[in-house]
């Protein structure tokens, strides 16, 4: 298997790094990746890979059939930008400003592409179906995910995989291992509306800060007082808009508030954010202010299946990556909603330079950097061993 996989990465050759420096360049928001879809649709086209009919918006699903009987498997990767202004000075940096490839969607593209193209090409190496899912809007609520789900992709494909490149660790590591990987999030939002008034007068006025003071603390208490202490979970009050910077003698009508929950259990944010709007209702009464809550539930825990993670570990090993000992992360990842129906495997694939000519970048940063020219076709090679590896496991 390595020497045939070995052989595949070779013969695309540079081919993958021209395709993730091109994205790029060009990158799109969630929601708007006209250009990326064309392009990636004009490839599948050209490679001759149908595409399913009735998926939503700017995602993209390509399949083959094998001649062979075998599992349904899907290879995922996400396709949108983030809202930052670049400040690497690269000759691929993106041409348009305020929008980068902060996060390594470009290379997820640009890696499922190779292997979407070298499968059509040695199609004697496919068993059942393989799925290559293009998915919109990673980056942003509700998610691109969550509609392929509702267009019925997952009720066709048994195992669902992913990598997310990780330009935090060197190339040659991996981070995969099976339970929640990454964290359920939800967002709060608070309306409260007393009385304004002179700040001689407060007596005749009914200051809706008094309230908000009070929520502040009481929501950062929740973790410590409402929740088991071995769980993993933030809760954060994040903003606060009231009255005018510098005017200290009017008392504000209004105030908005809010903050964000990231939990490793789904149901403990369903009980968190329902206590958010218990305190948010409760507290503003006893002070006589009226309150709107809106909350958003966002994406869940993302959960990597045991058998899955098995295979991927398998594929590391075969590859002799240092498989890295992470805890969960309280990130989130849409991922997880292909988690929520069926078995399902996603691993952080190290891409940061090893010989320390850059300094490893987080991610969503405006000078996030890969090492792409050897970690590509590492990145590559890993996708396609654990293509294979899955095979070999469901039969």
């Amino acid at each position: 298997m390595n020497e045939t996989v070995k052989k595949l990465v070779q013969e695309y050759g540079s081919e993958i790094v021209e395709n993730r420096r091109y994205l790029h360049a060009h990158p799109e928001l969630s929601f708007h990746e006209t250009e990326t879809t064309r392009w990636i649709r004009n490839r599948l086209k050209k490679a001759g890979i149908p595409m399913l009919e009735g998926i939503s918006g700017n995602s993209t699903v390509g399949y083959l059939k094998g001649s062979k009987p075998g599992p349904a498997i899907g290879l995922r990767a996400d396709i949108d930008a983030l809202g930052l202004v670049e400040e690497n000075d690269l000759p691929y940096k993106s041409i348009f400003p305020g929008v980068m490839h902060g996060c390594g969607h470009d290379a997820h593209t640009a890696i499922l592409m190779a292997a979407a193209e070298l499968l059509a090409r040695h199609q004697e190496l496919i068993e059942g179906t393989v799925y290559f899912v293009f998915e919109q809007a990673e980056e942003f609520l509700p998610g691109g995910a969550i509609q392929l789900v509702k267009d019925g992709i997952m009720d066709k494909i048994d195992y669902m995989f992913a990598i997310h490149v990780n330009a935090l660790s060197p190339i040659g590591t991996i981070d995969v291992h099976e339970g929640v990987r990454f964290a359920a999030v939800g967002t709060f939002d608070f309306k409260i509306t007393g009385k304004g008034g002179h700040g001689g007068f407060p007596h005749d006025a009914n200051n809706p800060l008094i309230p908000a003071g009070e929520l502040i603390s009481a929501i950062h208490l929740i973790p410590a007082l409402k929740c088991d202490p071995l769980a993993n979970c933030t809760v954060s009050v994040t903003y606060l808009h009231c009255g005018i910077e510098g005017v200290a003698n009017v008392i504000p009508a209004n105030v908005s508030m809010g903050g964000c929950v990231r939990v490793l259990d789904t149901n403990l944010r369903t009980f968190i954010m329902e206590e958010i709007e218990r305190l948010g209702k409760t507290i503003c009464a006893a002070h006589q202010c009226d309150i709107s809550v809106s909350l958003v539930y966002g994406y869940p825990a993302c959960v990597v299946h045991p058998i899955c993670a098995a295979v991927m570990q398998e594929a590391a090993r075969d590859m002799e990556l240092e498989i890295l000992d992470v805890p969960p992360s309280l990130g989130a990842e849409d991922f997880a909603y292909f988690s929520q129906e069926k078995p399902s495997g996603i691993g952080w694939f190290g891409m940061a330079d090893p010989t320390k000519q850059h300094d490893p970048t987080p991610h969503h940063n405006p000078c996030f950097y890969l090492e792409d020219e050897n970690g590509l076709p590492r990145a590559l090679e890993y996708v396609l061993t654990v293509y294979l590896k899955a095979l070999a496991a469901y039969k």
